[in-house]
């Protein structure tokens, strides 16, 4: 007969677990997940620490990229009945902040800032600072999604300060790489490079993360139009495991077929365009979606612009107006070579308004 858990050992347990999730130690997540299961099984009845353990086993299952267990909308709205009946300040931050990085990662970047802007609004009450860090950097991320340089640098510096104090190398190159992305999207590519660079040397011990560096490397020398350079960044990215094996990678191989075909070499960048767009269909990312479109018109169908308009509309249905303003430009230069000025001025014209978009437009209040 099993013995009855009590609900204290197994939130301590839960976490352990948790911990281990922020600073990205997987195997031994795994291993303790494994253990918070068993005593949440035996476990007393307490709705306070399931909802702990619902939120926590969501937040692992998106660092191993693995579908959840569950529709979202069922795991979140048995949460919501105890949210509204606990005075547990941390359940409630940790409800939000993970129901927000789970809209950022699904691409929906305004639903993700409100729901952070709640949980920050509980974040006195998070007494860990690598849990603090981690909100740091993910608001960060999300500003920088919506185009808010000055929020997400900010937000990024407090998290990068706070992982370099406790040693965590990884999360602090990650920091590096937004810090980077945002002056290469407000057009300091030098600034950038320096930034990248400084990192990469710290990066031969996590091979990953030191790929996500060559490729914001090969994005800032796409914003040069340094198409040599961006190509041997991203081939050099692809060329480690650890990304080919990632989601990432079929934004890498996109961004390398759309680096080739600017270089006139047709039949390699249709290989690559082939395996970016089975990644892109498979992970449904919109922001890839609508770039292939607009690749594809282009360079696939000779300048077939009712794709190009037809991604250049999904881009805006998700309020990315930096990807338009660069797409635009694309079209652009296309249209210019070919000849056509008048049609190249109405996508200069999408891609300025665009500009003034991104700089105009904010994120509702709540």
């Amino acid at each position: 007969m099993s013995t009855v858990v009590q609900a204290e050992k197994a939130g301590a347990k839960i976490v352990d677990w948790y911990s281990c999730i922020i600073s990205r130690s997987i195997d031994q997540a795994i291993l303790l997940k494994e253990q918070a299961s068993a005593l949440v099984k035996n476990m007393e009845p307490n709705d306070k620490i399931l909802a702990y353990y619902s939120l926590v086993e969501f937040r692992h299952e998106m660092l191993l990229r693995q579908n959840a267990g569950m529709e979202e909308e069922e795991r979140f709205s048995k949460i919501e009945p105890i949210l509204e009946n606990t005075v547990d300040h941390l359940l409630k931050y940790l409800y939000y902040f993970i129901s927000g990085q789970n809209e950022y990662i699904n691409e929906r970047y305004k639903s993700a800032i409100k729901l952070f802007r709640k949980a920050e609004r509980l974040l006195e009450y998070v007494d860990d600072d690598a849990e603090e860090a981690e909100f740091y950097y993910y608001a960060g991320a999300v500003c920088y999604r919506l185009n808010q340089y000055p929020f997400a640098t900010s937000y990024v510096e407090q998290a990068k300060t706070i992982f370099d104090s406790l040693g965590y190398v990884d999360k602090g190159l990650n920091c590096q790489i937004i810090i980077a992305a945002t002056n290469s999207e407000v057009g300091k590519y030098e600034k950038a490079d320096e930034i990248l660079k400084n990192a990469l040397q710290q990066a031969e011990m996590h091979l990953e993360t030191k790929a996500l560096i060559l490729r914001t490397l090969g994005l800032n020398a796409i914003r040069k139009r340094e198409w040599e350079e961006a190509e041997h960044y991203f081939k050099s990215a692809l060329a480690i495991k650890e990304h080919r094996q990632s989601p990432v990678s079929m934004k890498s191989q996109y961004n390398l077929a759309n680096v080739l075909f600017r270089l006139q070499r047709d039949l390699e960048a249709r290989e690559f365009f082939k395996k970016a767009e089975v990644g892109i269909l498979y992970y449904r990312n919109t922001e890839y979606s609508a770039r292939s479109l607009v690749t594809k018109g282009l360079y696939i169908e000779n300048g077939n612009l009712a794709l190009v308009n037809k991604g250049i509309d999904l881009l805006r249905e998700h309020s990315l107006e930096f990807e338009i303003a660069e797409v635009a430009e694309e079209t652009s230069a296309y249209l210019e070579k070919a000849g056509k000025s008048q049609e190249a001025l109405k996508y200069m014209k999408v891609a300025y308004e665009a500009k003034l978009n991104q700089n105009a437009l904010g994120v509702d209040q709540e």
